[in-house]
């Protein structure tokens, strides 16, 4: 199971302290950022460059020039596949820029029509997701404004996961840093800048994933930007004093083995058993989120403060790692016809997902491992390793058993199947686990769920059709779409019950904290399937 909740920053404050001693200071190209007053100035509702003059040059003729030196030292390494998505450093231009440069050297050769681009907050500590005013219409730069996708921002606002403060995208560098790039080798190309704060658990991560990517377009590339190992007494990690530069490097392959596909599990386990300090860890996590089973990656780049500086005495290490897909990002119309309840599976592949959960159950009754996917007899057919939220449903003559599953796509859906089998049978509290001598009297249901959207009326949701979420002030609970028509519910009489199953009064639906979000599922079951053949 994936872990509750992310890891917090243990070096922010660290961070906070010394962020203009040492990275405004070494990557300044004046003394102080106080004598760059004459900034980029706004046209209209448009951010200032607050870090030119200071964190890279000023005047257009010289940033132009450095980019251009930058960008023309990179080797091509992608030529055959489309770049979607990519991990890119933020530090000032002359400590980040080269290895940034091997990303954006990639971006010029097949420019996007859009670019998601997710920063870590460094100034200001908040839970969420902070969009840009709805006023704020572009970001300055040097070379040119680029202009905001305000339809993508305003589809974002309703999801509450969204609610940051905008004000942080004022003074916050890491956004910053990526759009000067961005200026020089996609003019033109509208931004979606979202400053990422505290997330607070996995299931908020794929909540921000999932609602992101029902926006992505084919041509859409998503920048998470991120700065890696922060090392040194200013950022309060000295996990190792000797052989630093071996020891920095050694981090660095660490995440990049946890990088390598999209699985949150990996990258969470490296933060918790190495604490490395990557300010953008928890917007790295909702990238994850977003990619698909069978995307390609590659670390392009790797460099450190230390290195260019010769002095590890504080070092922060910076990471260009990209991912492709032949095809691009599915497009929205392909997303919505994978996350409707109609067709995931058909009539074949519905007997094989209720067999690898009949199976799984044979085995791990018997105390043996729960199985492979080789054991299980998976095909290498897309749909088994694409991720879905899907539950697992048991029932005894007629009566509920057992019943747990995920909400969010978290594993491919053959493991999230066998493993949600397991968890129904012997995890459900409200139930003594199952026993071998049962499972010939039980019988089988899959879910296979939609991605979760948010409504804005409780009354939005549809009898039969629609299963329905409760969030309450830190309380959730849920009710899969056949649940109210077995039971002969109303939508009040649902709602009713939904409060009560979580925790609250029967009338608690009602408030204005409450949020509600509905899904879709394919249900399918054993006796279902055995009647159809009849």
């Amino acid at each position: 199971m994936l872990a509750t909740s992310l890891l917090t920053f243990s070096f922010m404050r660290h961070w906070l302290l010394t962020l203009t001693v040492f990275l405004a200071m070494a990557c300044s190209y004046k003394n102080s950022e106080a004598e760059s007053s004459s900034k980029i100035k706004p046209s209209g509702h448009t951010r200032i460059a607050k870090y030119a003059g200071s964190w890279y040059p000023e005047t257009a003729a010289e940033l132009n020039s450095i980019l251009e030196q930058y960008l023309a030292e990179v080797s091509l390494s992608f030529s055959s596949s489309t770049l979607v998505a990519a991990i890119v450093p933020h530090a000032g231009l002359r400590f980040s820029g080269k290895v940034a440069a091997h990303v954006y050297a990639h971006i010029r050769q097949h420019p996007p029509k859009r670019i998601f681009i997710l920063g870590p907050s460094h100034r200001a500590a908040f839970n969420g997701i902070a969009l840009p005013a709805s006023d704020l219409q572009a970001y300055a730069t040097p070379l040119g404004d680029l202009q905001i996708d305000q339809t993508a921002v305003e589809l974002l606002r309703k999801h509450h996961e969204f609610n940051g403060p905008n004000n942080v995208h004022e003074s916050e560098h890491s956004i910053e840093m990526q759009t000067i790039f961005i200026a020089k080798v996609a003019p033109g190309v509208k931004i979606i800048p979202l400053v990422v704060g505290t997330i607070g658990s996995i299931e908020n991560s794929q909540n921000i994933s999932a609602t992101i990517k029902q926006l992505l377009q084919p041509d859409d590339l998503v920048i998470v930007s991120s700065d890696f190992t922060h090392y040194g007494n200013n950022y309060g990690f000295l996990p190792f004093t000797s052989d630093i530069p071996k020891q920095l490097q050694n981090l660095a392959d660490k995440a990049t083995i946890a990088l390598s596909t999209p699985n949150a599990d990996a990258f969470t386990k490296h933060i918790k058993t190495t604490h490395d300090t990557i300010c953008g860890r928890e917007a790295i996590l909702i990238l994850l989120g977003l990619l698909p089973q069978n995307i390609h990656s590659k670390r392009l780049a790797f460099d450190t403060s230390g290195h260019m500086l010769g002095d590890y005495t504080n070092s922060v290490s910076y990471l260009a790692y990209a991912y492709s897909l032949p095809s691009g990002w599915p497009s929205a119309s392909k997303l919505a016809h994978n996350d409707s309840s109609d067709n995931i599976l058909d009539i074949k592949q519905q007997q094989l997902a209720l067999a690898i959960a009949r199976k799984t159950l044979s085995l791990v009754l018997a105390h043996e491992n729960p199985p492979s996917a080789t054991i299980l007899g998976v095909p290498d057919d897309a749909v088994w390793h694409q991720k879905y939220g899907t539950f697992v449903t048991l029932t005894k003559t007629g009566k509920l058993r057992g019943c747990i599953g995920h909400i969010m796509p978290i594993l491919p859906l053959w493991q999230d199947i066998r493993d949600n089998a397991i968890s129904a049978a012997l995890d459900d509290p409200r139930f003594n686990s199952v026993t071998l001598n049962e499972l010939s009297d039980l019988d089988i249901e899959i879910s296979i769920l939609s991605s979760p959207q948010k409504i804005a009326q409780p009354l939005d949701f549809k009898i039969g059709k629609h299963g329905i979420i409760l969030n309450y002030l830190g309380r959730r609970a849920v009710f899969l779409p056949q649940v109210a028509p077995e039971q002969g519910w109303d939508q009040l009489t649902t709602l009713q019950y939904l409060s009560l199953k979580a925790g609250l009064s029967n009338d608690a639906w009602q408030s204005p904290q409450a949020s509600f979000e509905v899904f879709t599922a394919q249900v399918f079951s054993e006796k279902h399937l055995k009647q159809m053949s009849h």
